[in-house]
């Protein structure tokens, strides 16, 4: 399945990609790492699911939040997409986040000291990730 995507770019169900959070539309942005679009930003979806998701933190780019005090695109979940439906989620569903002036890696809620470095199948829905 190919979703049409921002300016005209395309992705398809399978494709690796880079997902975080956008601070300015409230979606999720989605950052194509291979095929054509390779970089580039190719969708804003409410809602996707990813497999084989690990977590990535530049930690110069915190650095610069830290200094700054001010945000910038330097955390992602990285897998492949596997779906861009919404999905009903379980009520022992997790809260997977991250958050530059906590700590510099992503956590669960429920277990804010621990980090996460790869998971299964993370959802995003609700503007949360969730496992």
């Amino acid at each position: 399945m190919v979703i049409e995507g921002f300016k005209g770019r395309t992705v398809s169900l399978g494709d690796k990609v880079r997902v975080y959070r956008n601070l300015n539309n409230g979606k999720w942005s989605i950052k194509a790492m291979t095929g054509e679009y390779k970089g580039k930003v190719v969708a804003h979806l409410d809602y996707l699911t990813l497999i084989d998701t690990s977590f990535i933190v530049s930690m110069a780019g915190r650095a610069r939040v830290l200094r700054e005090g001010r945000k910038n695109v330097h955390a992602f979940a990285m897998g492949f997409l596997h779906s861009c439906n919404e999905i009903e989620l379980e009520s022992t569903s997790e809260v997977i986040t991250y958050d530059p002036y906590r700590c510099g890696f992503f956590y669960s809620i429920d277990s804010s000291n621990t980090p996460i470095e790869t998971i299964k199948q993370l959802n995003f829905t609700k503007g949360k990730a969730f496992v």
